[in-house]
């Protein structure tokens, strides 16, 4: 069993890098939107605190019930930060239902078979749409207790050829594009 500081040093160290690589392509993106989109990806797995550990950690493949468990975590997550048990700073600047939705839809896929919703494209908060690939690339490149890394040049390439079916796919050559 992994105990509960393991995993809050987990998701802490894994939202900060997704915050580092989500402003880096909200730089090319969307300038003006850097710091609401460096802050959401630094809580965008938030609702992963509310994952029993033997699921977050599990090493071997999930089974369908644990599936729909994890799944789960954005609205948990968009839950929380609308609570405001996550507390979002300088609320007058940030409001937490823009947090929130882009916390919920960050596993939305460009062709619509993502999660919670199914959004499709544009429809997708473009908050979310960026996080979806900083998410994707740093989750590619760390170990994780299911397999291991990938190289960040086999990460980049995997980016590339969901572009279009994943990754809204300006966004992806946005990140790609360094």
């Amino acid at each position: 069993m992994i105990c509960t500081s393991l995993k809050e040093d987990y998701l802490d160290e894994h939202q900060y890098r997704v915050s580092s690589y989500a402003s880096q392509i909200a730089k090319r993106i969307s300038p003006g939107l850097i710091e609401i989109i460096s802050f959401t990806a630094a809580v965008h797995d938030v609702g992963k605190k509310s994952i029993n550990n033997s699921i977050l950690f599990k090493p071997g493949q999930l089974n369908q019930d644990e599936w729909v468990i994890i799944r789960r975590h954005p609205l948990l997550g968009a839950s929380m930060i609308m609570r405001r048990v996550v507390k979002v700073k300088n609320s007058y600047k940030f409001k937490p239902s823009t947090i929130a939705l882009a916390v919920l839809h960050h596993h939305e896929r460009w062709d619509g078979s993502g999660y919670p919703d199914g959004q499709k494209g544009e429809d997708i908060p473009l908050i979310s749409r960026i996080i979806a690939v900083a998410d994707a690339f740093d989750a590619m490149t760390t170990d994780r207790p299911y397999r291991k890394a990938l190289s960040k040049e086999d990460a980049v390439k995997e980016i590339l050829r969901y572009a279009g079916t994943q990754f809204d796919p300006n966004i992806a050559e946005a990140f790609v594009c360094k």
